[in-house]
Formats: C-alpha cells, sequence, structure tokens
C-alpha cells in the first residue's frame, strides 16, 4: 500500500511526549489506547482483548501489519473466528473489525487511515466495535504535519479516513448518543518495532 511508505515525521520529535498527548487527546474522547513493543505482544494483546469483549466473530482489512501480526491465529486463540464472504457481508456480521492505519496526530487524537479500499472502511465503520493497529513512530504532532506528510508523497490517496473516537451524533433529539453511525467503541493498539511491516 502506497500510503505506508510514509515520509517520516521529524527525527528530534520527542515520540515520548507525543504519544502521552494523543492517549490524553483520545482517552478524553473515548477511545481506549495501548501500547506494545513488539509484533508478538501486539497479537498477544489482540487475542486477550478479543477475549475480554466477548467476540466471537472478527473482520480483518488485510494490509501488511495484519498479515505480519497473523491475526486469524490470535482470534482463534481466543475462541472467535475471522469471518468470510463478501466484504460487506463479512463486516456487517462481525462483533469487532481490525485494520491497520497509517498515522496518529497526538494534538487531537486522530488516527489517519488510507481508506480507498472498500473493505478498509467496511471493517472500521460497520462492526459494533473497531481495533485500531499503529506504529509508534507514525505518530505526529498536528493536523498540519499529517497533511504535509501526505503531501510530500506527491499524489494523496483517493479516500482518506480520520477517526477521533468512537462514532457520535446528536442528530436525535440533541442528545448525544454513542455508535449510531458506526463503532461504538474505538481502541488502538500501538506498536514499537515492527509496526511498519510490510514496507
Amino acid at each position: 500500500m502506497a500510503l505506508n511508505r510514509a515520509v517520516l515525521p521529524d527525527a528530534n520529535r520527542n515520540l515520548e511526549q507525543l504519544y502521552e498527548e494523543f492517549v490524553t487527546r483520545a482517552r478524553a474522547l473515548g477511545t481506549e489506547v495501548y501500547r506494545v513493543p513488539n509484533l508478538a505482544k501486539a497479537s498477544e494483546l489482540v487475542g486477550k482483548l478479543v477475549q475480554e469483549m466477548g467476540v466471537r466473530k472478527v473482520a480483518l482489512a488485510e494490509s501488511p501489519l495484519v498479515t505480519a501480526l497473523d491475526l486469524a491465529a490470535a482470534v482463534a486463540g481466543a475462541g472467535a473466528e475471522v469471518t468470510g464472504g463478501n466484504p460487506r457481508e463479512r463486516a456487517g456480521a462481525a462483533d469487532l473489525g481490525i485494520s491497520s492505519f497509517e498515522m496518529a496526530i497526538a494534538e487531537t487524537g486522530t488516527l489517519v487511515q488510507d481508506a480507498t479500499e472498500i473493505n478498509r472502511r467496511l471493517v472500521s465503520m460497520l462492526p459494533p466495535a473497531h481495533l485500531a493497529l499503529v506504529s509508534t513512530n507514525r505518530l505526529v504532532g498536528t493536523l498540519q504535519e499529517a497533511i504535509n506528510n501526505l503531501a510530500a508523497r506527491g499524489q494523496i490517496p483517493g479516500y482518506l479516513a480520520f477517526v477521533s473516537g468512537p462514532s457520535r451524533t446528536a442528530d436525535i433529539e440533541r442528545v448525544l448518543t454513542i455508535g449510531v453511525h458506526g463503532p461504538g467503541k474505538v481502541v488502538v493498539i500501538f506498536i514499537d518495532e515492527g509496526g511498519s511491516a510490510g514496507e
């Protein structure tokens, strides 16, 4: 996937500070955030979360990172199954969608995904819960830095998704409701080493 070939953010940035800022902003939006040191720990955590959430069916959006994690095995080990069929049926039948994201923006607690491929959109929108995987070294400070990063690649993807916490709306009698137009639960796992698998 072209977007994985990222123009890395400024090497002088304080990654720990960016991570802490992201966690603060994301948790304020209702997002659960975890961080693991490597792919093996990420796969282990996915299995644990699947089990704790009582998930029975999982929809995966294929990517180099998802493949490197061997999530089908992690899901099976947690007593769940990966759904099959066409993308819409697969995502619609799932309790949990799992996909990878290309960047995370600290100032807003937002994830950035190249969602040009329809399955990535469906997996992140149709199931009631979504688990997002992102490399820790893809953290950027601001939306402007994310835009500059995208522009430096020469071609911005045809469909970009910016995800900031669970779906929320106040359309119904101006009462804030979670999970009406998308997942009611969003979980992010940052991966320190190996999170850029497939570049």
